[in-house]
């Protein structure tokens, strides 16, 4: 069974009883949450399923010598980050706002005394509740992609609406809608959130870059990628940065975890990879929390990067 297809079955269950389980006090929704746990963990050992040989790459691609460990802290960091995401959809959001934390705020703060800044975040379990946080001590415009499915689409959109900052969906809008406000955001000094881990298969070698698609060949995890184009294609053309960084998450708090700022050139293509590895560090760094792992894209250059594909 495909991620996607994996998602979309989890979250049309989940909706069944979401509103009344999100009103719920902390030890319900707890057990009702780890019915989903439950689902990861059951895949985890199904014949044939790519889970656990993507997870054993993972590790190994980490420095781990047992990939359990790491899968039970990733379903622990699932079932916690849909409390939080649902605590947002359902407008209960006086714990989350709260829980934000960014250790290294003044690297932060420096950059958007600047100028502005692309704030490149991969999908992790609290990336939508780190929002509502980040919105609450920064005027932000977060990017957002809507899944095809109708029924998650609906129900992303009623967390993007709580999310308290404005936002676009770039799968709705046209290209130039999209290119207009990013821009303007950045020559106003403000930060742009976007995820940026969606891949496709790389571009070929000799024509690194597929205009059509804003996919750029860059490496990661020692496999060849094709990753999106337009933080290096914004930043270049407005003369601000590019600041990958991940999302942490604990039983009382969530933590913005900053990487290698990136600072754009005219090369497309090297600038592309300089983001990439940065996003890479930090994806070692807390692979429990990447739930983009188990994309169908990641998990086969994953398990390509260790002879498991």
């Amino acid at each position: 069974m495909g991620f996607t297809r994996t998602k979309d079955r989890v979250w049309a269950g989940y909706n069944v009883v979401a509103d009344w389980l999100a009103h719920r006090p902390m030890p319900v929704r707890k057990a009702g949450y780890c019915v989903f746990g439950g689902i990861l963990r059951t895949t985890y050992r199904l014949p044939g399923n790519k889970v656990r040989a993507t997870f054993e790459a993972l590790a190994r691609q980490t420095g781990r010598d047992d990939p359990g460990p790491l899968f039970r802290d990733f379903v622990t960091g699932f079932t916690r980050g849909i409390d939080r995401i649902e605590q947002v959809r359902h407008g209960l959001t006086d714990e989350v706002d709260a829980m934000l934390r960014i250790p290294e705020q003044d690297k932060l703060d420096a950059l958007l005394a600047k100028g502005g800044v692309v704030l490149a975040i991969p999908h992790t379990h609290a990336s939508l509740a780190m929002g509502r946080g980040l919105a609450r001590k920064y005027p932000i415009l977060a990017l957002v992609r809507s899944t095809v499915n109708a029924r998650r689409a609906a129900s992303e959109r009623e967390i993007y609406d709580n999310l308290g900052c404005e936002w676009l969906d770039i799968r709705l809008e046209p290209p130039t809608v999209v290119a207009r406000k990013v821009l303007g955001a950045l020559n106003k000094g403000r930060l742009v959130v976007g995820t940026v881990d969606r891949i496709r298969k790389a571009p070929p070698a000799d024509d690194p870059i597929h205009a059509a698609s804003d996919h750029v060949r860059v490496t990661a995890f020692d496999q060849p990628i094709g990753i999106t184009g337009w933080p290096a294609r914004f930043t270049a053309k407005t003369g601000t940065t590019i600041l990958p960084a991940t999302v942490v998450q604990d039983a009382d708090t969530i933590s913005l975890i900053l990487g290698d700022p990136v600072t754009p050139t005219d090369d497309l293509v090297a600038t592309t990879q300089a983001w990439t590895d940065s996003l890479v560090a930090l994806f070692r760094e807390h692979p429990e929390e990447w739930i983009f792992a188990l994309d169908k894209f990641w998990s086969r250059a994953l398990r390509a990067s260790v002879g498991k594909d």
